[in-house]
């Protein structure tokens, strides 16, 4: 396997960070693997919380309804804190390539901003600091939260503090720790997926030679 122009063994692949696997002086190739991670990176926090050592079970996805609303909108999960019992909306935002790698690691709060285009991002960062703004539902059924969590692609320490300090989150997650925990706990479901997936991808390209 190729990163950049480089040759790496792939035991040593496995073990290198998204930014060693997403930004390697290549731009071609990382547009297209960020691209190519995209279309199933959601599913990394779904099996990340199935485990029994993951400090979140998934709920589904919640719906955020101002009053009167009749459609609302839907973010990405709803996580609920297996220790405590508190219920957090959250939202994921996994940009690795895209603007030049400005995005791919959590460094500063003006990060999330170009979102704010987005009526369900506003929405989210209202609630993350006001968990009773809107009325939320998760498969029809209306709840009670506690916050809101984000979910970034990597998260840096200072990125991390700042962003939870401006924005008000419960937490914020990294999808390359998730990651690292799936690849140390091994679940079965995940390498069958995994395996699933490298099998329709070898299957395509096979077709295309």
């Amino acid at each position: 396997m190729v990163l950049g122009n480089v040759e790496r063994p792939r035991r040593e692949i496995c073990l290198i960070s998204f930014v060693e696997l997403f930004q390697t002086g290549c731009p071609g190739r990382d547009k297209f693997l960020s691209r190519f991670f995209g279309l199933f990176n959601e599913e990394v926090v779904r099996y990340w919380c199935k485990y029994p050592q993951a400090p979140y079970e998934d709920l589904g996805r919640p719906t955020l309804y101002e009053p009167g609303e009749k459609r609302g909108h839907t973010l990405d999960f709803t996580l609920r804190h297996k220790e405590t019992g508190r219920i957090f909306v959250a939202e994921m935002k996994c940009e690795l390539a895209f603007e030049n790698y400005r995005y791919l690691a959590l460094r500063e709060p003006w990060q999330l901003e170009h979102h704010r285009s987005q009526k369900a991002f506003c929405k989210f960062l209202e609630l993350a600091k006001n968990p009773e703004a809107y009325e939320v539902r998760v498969g029809g059924s209306q709840i009670r939260v506690d916050g809101a969590v984000l979910i970034w692609g990597v998260v840096l320490p200072e990125g991390r503090r700042t962003v939870m300090e401006k924005y008000g989150f419960a937490e914020v997650l990294a999808v390359e720790d998730m990651i690292k925990d799936l690849r140390q706990w091994k679940p079965g479901e995940w390498i069958q997926r995994i395996e699933q997936v490298q099998g329709w991808v070898n299957q395509l390209l096979e077709a295309l030679k």
